[in-house]
């Protein structure tokens, strides 16, 4: 009887952990392929993109990498990607982006400081789900590389 409990609770463990890996291994794979496309001609906006079994509906972002904290850059990035995203599926959207740069000059330091501000203002008629982050890379000329993904299958909602 123990025997048999055993060899049931180890056969339950190993098929979960079996399906618990598969997942990471499609994902990893796919974000391999996308980050590999992306080195090769880089792009920004929105795309579909497949694989052997699923569609993948992704919007690609650049944020400039100009001292901000991170949490600012991930907030800007996802405004961006929705409104891509938005304008993709064929929602009409209105937005204003605006830079304020304020130079100063520290006179302990002697040293020439920037701060930039980004207001982003959007009025947007329709709505996109969140997306998945799927990976962030060091684009060129100081900027980050956002890619969000999300099933297209799971968009037809």
């Amino acid at each position: 009887m123990m025997k048999k409990l055993f060899l049931s609770l180890v056969c339950m463990t190993i098929t979960l952990y079996a399906f618990s890996q598969s997942y990471n291994q499609e994902k990893v794979a796919l974000t391999n392929f996308l980050v590999r496309m992306y080195k090769a001609e880089p792009f920004e906006g929105v795309k579909v993109v497949s694989d052997y079994e699923n569609n993948y509906l992704l919007s690609v972002v650049l944020v400039a990498d100009n001292g901000q904290s991170e949490t600012a850059r991930n907030r800007i990035a996802q405004v961006k990607s929705q409104r891509q995203t938005s304008q993709y599926l064929g929602g009409l959207i209105t937005s204003q982006s605006e830079t304020i740069i304020r130079t100063t000059e520290k006179v302990k330091e002697e040293k020439t400081i920037e701060e930039i501000t980004d207001i982003i203002k959007e009025n947007s008629i329709g709505f996109t789900k969140a997306m998945e982050v799927l990976t962030v890379i060091d684009a060129s000329n100081h900027q980050k590389c956002y890619m969000f993904y999300r099933k297209v299958e799971e968009m037809k909602e």
